[in-house]
């Protein structure tokens, strides 16, 4: 029984794997049609998440990262699959290794295809910034800027929560509150600053949601409590230093209303308000008001003269225009309308403006000085025609801050006759733009962050403008809540009434407004007799509004023109066809579900605008087309469905059935303007032809239903056509489409069936209009087939934008087979593309270039060039034959922005141009490791010599080194301010400066002077950023930002010559290089003691450098004035921030520079250098490569010797003895490095286990006077993972200062530590309110015993709040001697694995806010601390028990740093 148990068993290892492969050959049809399936499946699954993609991209939206990786993933299974038919199968037997592939390439697309079940694609974009002053300069002049930073200094006080900068109007509260926003910003006293405008009337649900959406909080519920309780949750963060910025208030605001927390206990949460009013921000209990005082009389006088420009300077004007600008007293509302108003106006005109402003007599307007109201009626009054005052005073008929729709002032105006000599809406549009223009230059209007068809009014100006409008019968009225019509007894004075309210309690029975002519309601309810005494009114429009039907007063309203209702839900409107004058017609964003056929009456009707009514499920057939006089037809975000034909029967129901299209051949005589959206191109009348060439049209026809192209609230619209889903022949054979196509200014095209050319198959003319282009999801071959049998038209004179997606066939932008030099090729070249600005390619895996040089050379318009996941581009632009004299023309002046993403085997930007550096294909992979000296060295070697290495030698033809930029090609771009580059894994070379020329003075010419911020990510390839440095270079002094990430075989960062023009970098972040040694590395022969001074840099980040040893190698000295961030994770090699030969006690220390020259005597044979690379592994361990970076020299060499397996070991060398010294004592920062980081503000150090000391105190500079205080700005300190740390703080002088802003102090597994603190440094440390200290197996006590030498005082911890012992099982006691008494504000103790702790400090405490003592999910408390620590553990085992590992923190940068805790202890 046994034996057959054996063998039963020993068959089974034998039988399944043979039955298993067998099963390949079995099933080879089913695997192959399962993968055809899964395939189709996933191509059908990518269309959908791209079509997702790019409609949250048009809303503004972020695409989640996890989206993204599953579209790379996604594209990356077609990619390896086209890799592997080039390949073709090996094996014996290719059926066996086909089906076997099948069957693993489709589970890997069912795993995709489950995992892209996405609810959703995208989220909310980060929270608005708050904008600047429109006024640029006033924030320079001394007054406002001493009070600017008396404002930082109260907003940097502990026990300050509220501050207020009270003064008049138009005195600049806003301006001085949007500068302080700015500065706290950047200087990081605030991880988040909000500003929300409160205005008089106060309306807290609209406060609350603007506070929420800068916060990127959603408040979706409808209750004010628990909408105020979320807010305050969000804003009493912990983690988030908050500034709330509340302007503009009135009154006094009920901040627990809100939400937003105040009082002692909430100092991360600090208000600042705007306000006219002391009083208001008194009963608020503000601590600190600023009083905004009026310019002085040499600052008002400089910024009047900035406003009314040059003209004031001629001697007759100069004594009256310095009379003008007295009269503005000092007001800067006032000195800068006045002064526009008056600009290059003549000298009778500054006269008479003058005694205007002496004999004003101005409406006591409360919190206005008379002044600024005289000042800006004077500026309304020299406007230069009543059209323009009248459109300012529409303007103030909308609530304050209101972002005013242009649109809305066209229609009023057009409705009212405002404008003379009109003829048409669009002739009144492009008016009323103007006037804006105007109005916005005089400051009267500001603009808004909604952009240009939108349209702010300062308050104050708002406040002008209605008190001027009130004597020309104005009421204008917004209150949250109003118990009835205000004015009722005196409306027939009025002619135009705006009321904005959520309530209003009683209606009026009648009103008699025989004057009457506009009236804006912002209400919920209308009464049934509204409109009876309003017979001369011209326009209304009615906000929010909801009623079954219209009030039958409607019809008394026949002088009407103008009838919008916008977010109003409507049921019957059949009573505005009785309104025959009507001539605009809005429903916009309204819920209304079918258009009466009584609108067809409508003959005077110019604008009719549906958009948004997603409701609509008729329009009645006819209806459009009686409309005789229907100008502008606006139906974006109507459902398709409006043009398909109605089921049912069309005899019974003829009445049903909904309108066509075809319609439109009537209106096409007089129609300018058509905004449409359609189900099918089909539906589309064969033959649309529009009278007016000028004719503006949006028509969107995709057969996919999420497609949506356009701007729904955009009236200032190019022409755009947007055509997916369809057959090219679909297109040809449609004349209006053709018509469209060459009118078109805007084409978006996708996944158009049989398209391979788009010019010559759409429109053989060249798209004489188009401005954007933008193509997707195609089998396109070229944009442009200019071949030699088709005369070339000059394409494209007029595109500005190119955005190319998803072609995988494109071959050629622009190809051209007959000779590009003759005379006709070289004028159509020239005339194509040449106002091009911007070019986005995406995914086009068969495009090698972008253009060929001869089309680049017209690019002197192009601003930025995207190029992403184009497998086979190998350079930009190509040279093919050009003459080298010639190549000194091409030039990109505009270029600002150069992103290069994923493109595998790019060589370059331009290959054929500047110094060739040859390589051996051969050594040219090997190569790529080591410095242009090692080489050059190579290529010394004989060949004979090299060809001795066993084997044959690889074929010898020379390539060029890839380099992004040449010498010649980083001059084409000399404005170039962005660079990225990631996943070009054929670049070594990023900037090669061999044989850069100087101009014809001979000076050396400034190379990228304008870069600002440089991204070099994942090029695995590269060894050098910077190459081939000549003496003297000058350049790169704007970069502002470099970062660089997974560049493996990249050993340094900066040569010295470049590191020293930085001037103005404040970032410098560098993760996952291998390679990587030193940031900066030696170039030339400067002397050893030169300084590079970094006086910009902000932030150093460096992460998962596995052989970074220090900044840099050779005795450099760096100054870091104004770093504040240092971020330090896994660099397991790093002893030092600086150079290792300057840190202290280290005069042995071992410099790791490798041999850049090996003597012949040490390479062993003619072929052993061949040898030596051919055994060097080709992964990522190169730190023990022999090889060096280019600058270094003889001096230093090092040789080294190698080992059978291929691994280099050190030379017998006394200077490596030194290396493991135990009585070397690396600091991470030098007393002489901390001496110069006096803005440094967060430490976070991660894995760097190398430094036995954080901060060197012992040899600070301490002169007999008193000594500046070290690292006063440092916030938070945090240690993970410090193996070798014995010190955080290693013995400083003893009359030492600073630390003084330390707030969270973080130590986590540091297992050499033994204490965490000195009696000497925690009486520094003020300010501290965390303590947690985890997982440190030596630690016997936090706060360490006093040393002989210093003196024994109290500690005061007054400001500590939490402190957290976890998993430290040698922990003893607190403190072993009574030196810390004091805890004035500590609330919570966590302990957690202290098994040894007995006591916490040996004396009673005062901790009067202390809730107990928690340990494993439960709180404990016997009357005093040491008796509840003894409690609980007496009697347990001394070690700790395995718990939970639960996260307390996550860094910024991604990595989770644990402790063992419940979660209740967050």
């Amino acid at each position: 029984m046994d034996v057959v148990s054996v063998i039963v068993t020993t068959g089974k290892y034998f039988v399944d794997p043979i039955k298993k492969h067998c099963g390949y050959l079995f099933h080879y049809n089913s695997n192959i049609k399962n993968l055809e399936d899964r395939i189709g499946n996933l191509h059908a699954k990518i269309d959908g998440v791209h079509l997702k993609i790019e409609a949250a991209k048009r809303n503004g939206q972020v695409i989640l990262p996890v989206v993204e990786r599953w579209v790379e993933k996604a594209r990356n299974i077609f990619d390896e699959d086209a890799e592997a038919n080039k390949k073709g199968l090996d094996g014996w037997c290719p059926r066996y290794s086909l089906s076997r592939k099948a069957k693993k390439k489709t589970l890997e697309i069912d795993v995709l295809l489950n995992d892209g079940q996405f609810s959703e694609v995208s989220s909310p974009p980060p929270p608005l910034g708050i904008g600047s002053s429109s006024i640029k300069g006033i924030m320079d002049f001394e007054s406002r800027t001493k009070m600017r930073k008396e404002v930082l200094e109260a907003l940097r006080a502990d026990k300050v929560n509220m501050t207020a900068i009270c003064g008049m109007g138009g005195i600049g509260k806003t301006t001085m509150a949007k500068e302080v926003a700015k500065r706290a910003k950047d200087d990081k006293l605030f991880d988040e600053v909000v500003m929300v405008v409160v205005s008089q009337n106060q309306d807290l649900r609209n406060i609350q949601v603007h506070i929420a959406e800068m916060l990127g909080l959603q408040l979706v519920e409808e209750n004010p409590l628990v909408r105020a309780e979320r807010l305050n949750n969000r804003l009493s963060m912990d983690s988030k230093s908050v500034l709330v910025i509340l302007d503009d208030v009135w009154d006094a605001l009920d901040l627990e209303a809100v939400g937003i927390p105040y009082g002692g206990q909430h100092n991360r949460c600090k208000i600042l308000l705007t306000s006219r009013s002391e009083e208001a921000c008194t009963q608020m209990k503000t601590q600190k008001i600023f009083l905004i005082k009026v310019l002085s009389e040499e600052e008002a006088w400089n910024l009047f003269r900035e406003m009314a420009g040059n003209c004031i300077d001629t001697p007759g004007l100069h004594p009256i225009a310095k009379e003008v600008a007295k009269e503005c007293g000092g007001l800067p509302v006032a000195i800068v309308t006045v002064g526009r108003a008056l600009e290059n106006k003549s000298e009778f005109e500054w006269s008479a403006a003058l005694q205007q402003l002496k004999n004003a007599i101005p409406k006591n307007i409360s919190g206005l000085d008379s002044k600024v109201y005289s000042s800006i009626e004077l500026s309304y009054s020299y406007l230069k025609s009543d059209e323009a005052k009248s459109c300012f005073l529409l303007c103030c008929l909308f609530p304050e801050d209101y972002d005013i729709l242009i649109e809305d002032l066209v229609r009023y105006g057009v409705g009212q006759r405002l404008f003379a000599k009109i003829d048409t809406v669009a002739e009144a549009r492009n008016r009323v733009h103007a006037m804006v223009k105007n109005l916005k230059r005089s400051f009267l209007l500001l603009g808004s962050e909604k952009g240009e068809e939108h349209v702010k009014m300062h308050d104050v100006v708002r406040d002008v403008a209605i008190s001027i409008a009130e004597n020309k019968g104005f009421l204008v009225r917004c209150k949250e809540i109003m118990e009835e019509w205000p004015e009722k007894d005196s409306c027939e004075r009025y002619t135009a009434i705006s009321l904005v309210t959520k309530e209003l309690k009683r209606h009026p029975d009648g009103l008699e407004c025989p004057k009457l002519e506009l009236l804006q309601l912002v209400c919920k309810t209308l009464p049934l007799n509204l409109f009876k005494g309003m017979k001369g009114l011209k326009v209304l429009s009615l906000f929010g509004t909801s009623f079954p039907s219209l009030p039958q007063s409607i019809n008394v309203l026949q002088n009407l023109r103008t009838l919008q209702f916008v977010n109003c839900e409507l049921t019957d409107v059949s009573a505005i066809g009785a309104l025959t004058k009507l001539e605009i017609l809005s429903f916009s964003a309204s819920k209304i579900r079918k258009l009466p056929g009584e609108i067809g009456n409508l003959n005077y009707l110019k604008l009719l605008d549906l958009t948004g009514c997603s409701d609509l499920e008729g329009i009645p057939a006819g209806l459009l087309s009686s409309l005789s006089h229907l100008e502008e037809l606006f139906m974006i975000g109507v459902p398709l469905k409006i043009w398909e034909p109605m089921e049912g029967n069309k005899e019974e129901e003829e009445e049903e059935v909904n309108t066509s299209l075809a319609e439109l051949m009537s209106l096409s005589h007089h129609l300018m303007a058509l905004k449409i959206n359609i189900p099918n191109i089909k539906v589309l009348p064969k033959d649309l032809a529009f009278k007016y060439g000028t004719i503006k049209f949006q028509i969107v026809a995709s057969a996919y239903k999420q497609e949506r192209w356009g701007n729904f609230r955009e009236y200032l619209f190019k022409n755009l056509l947007g055509i997916a889903g369809y057959d090219v022949s679909d297109i040809t054979k449609s004349r209006t489409l053709l018509q469209l196509l060459k009118k078109s200014e805007i084409l978006m095209l996708g996944n158009i069936k049989d398209l391979k050319n788009i010019v010559y198959e759409l429109d053989k003319e060249g798209f004489q209009c188009l401005k954007v282009l933008e193509v997707r999801w195609n089998n396109v071959e070229y944009v442009m087939d200019a071949t030699s049998d088709q005369n070339p038209h000059a394409a494209f004179p007029t595109l500005e934008s190119l955005k190319l997606m998803d072609l995988p066939n494109l071959k050629e932008i622009y190809h051209l087979q007959f000779p590009e030099r003759s005379f006709s090729g070289i004028h159509s070249q020239l005339a194509c593309f040449g106002k091009l600005r911007s070019i986005s390619l995406y995914s086009c895996k068969c495009l090698k270039i972008v253009f060929s040089l001869s089309i680049a050379r017209c690019l002197v318009q192009l601003q930025e060039l995207d190029i992403r996941l184009c497998n086979d581009m190998e350079e930009c632009f190509h040279m093919e034959g050009e003459d080298e004299k010639e190549l000194d023309m091409i030039m990109f002046p505009q270029l600002t922005s150069i992103h290069l993403g994923y493109l595998p085997i790019l060589i370059g930007f331009c290959t054929g141009v500047g110094p060739i550096e040859l390589v051996q294909p051969s050594l040219n992979r090997e190569a790529g490791r080591i410095g242009t000296n090692e080489v050059t060295n190579l290529e010394k070697l004989k060949m004979t010599d090299i060809q001795q290495h066993t084997g044959p030698f690889p074929e010898s033809t020379p390539i060029i080194s890839h380099k992004l930029f040449s010498s010649n090609t980083i001059l084409w771009a000399l404005n170039l301010e962005n660079l990225k580059l990631n996943k070009a894994d054929s670049l070594e070379v990023v900037f090669d400066l061999e044989g850069l020329k100087a101009n014809k003075d001979h000076q050396r010419i400034a190379v990228l002077a304008q870069l600002k911020t440089l991204e070099v990510k994942n090029l695995f390839e590269l060894t050098y950023v910077w190459k081939n440095v000549p003496l003297g270079i000058q350049g790169f002094q704007k970069l502002t930002s470099i970062e660089v990430s997974n560049c493996h075989r990249l050993r340094y960062l900066f040569p010295t010559s470049i590191a020293k023009l930085l001037v103005e970098l404040q970032s410098i972040k560098i993760e996952g290089c291998d390679a990587i040694e030193n940031i900066v590395q030696r170039d030339g022969e400067e002397e050893a003691t030169d300084i590079i001074l970094f006086p910009k840099v902000s932030s150093l980040i460096l992460r998962e450098l596995p052989n970074m040893m220090s900044f840099c190698i050779k005795a450099y000295s760096f100054e870091w004035p104004s770093i504040e961030e240092i971020y330090l994770d896994c660099c397991p090699k790093l002893k030092t921030i600086g150079s290792e030969i300057q840190s202290p006690r280290k005069s042995k220390k071992i410099n790791r520079e490798l041999d850049s020259r090996p003597n012949e005597h040490e390479l062993g044979s003619p072929g052993f250098h061949w040898r030596c690379l051919e055994c060097v592994p080709r992964h990522k361990n190169y730190g023990l490569m022999a090889v060096s970076d280019q600058g270094t020299t003889n001096k230093s060499q090092r040789s080294y010797s190698v080992k059978e397996k291929g691994t280099l070991s050190k030379p017998n060398d006394p200077k490596f003895g030194d290396s493991n010294n135990p009585s070397e004592i690396w600091s991470l920062f030098p007393s002489h490095i901390i001496e110069c980081l006096k803005n440094l503000e967060s430490i976070e150090l991660v894995n760097v286990p190398s430094p036995e000391v954080i901060f060197q105190l012992e040899e600070l500079n301490v002169e007999e006077s008193l000594m500046a205080p070290v690292l006063d700005q440092l916030r938070n300190l945090i240690l993970y993972e410090l193996d070798n740390l014995m010190h955080i703080w290693k013995k400083g002088p003893e009359r030492i200062t600073g630390f003084g802003n330390m707030r969270f102090l973080n130590v986590d597994k540091c297992n050499s530590l033994t204490y965490l603190f000195s009696p000497s440094i925690a009486k520094l440390l003020v300010m501290l309110e965390e303590i947690r200290v985890t997982h440190c197996g030596k630690i016997e006590e936090i706060l360490a015993r006093v040393r002989e030498e210093e003196e024994d005082k109290d500690v005061l911890f007054h400001k500590v709040n939490l402190i957290l012992l976890s998993d430290l099982p040698n922990l003893k006691c607190f403190c072993n001697e009574a030196n810390a008494l004091e805890w004035p504000t500590l609330k919570k103790i966590i302990v957690e694995g202290c098994p040894s702790l007995s006591t916490f400090i040996p004396s009673n405490l005062n901790t009067p806010k202390l809730e107990g003592v928690y340990e494993r999910r439960t709180c404990h408390w016997k009357g005093e601390l040491n008796s509840t620590i003894e409690h609980i553990y007496k009697g347990k085992e001394k070690q700790a028990n395995p718990r939970e590992t639960i996260s307390y923190r996550t860094s910024r940068y991604g990595r989770n740093i644990s402790f063992q805790r419940p979660n209740q202890y967050r």
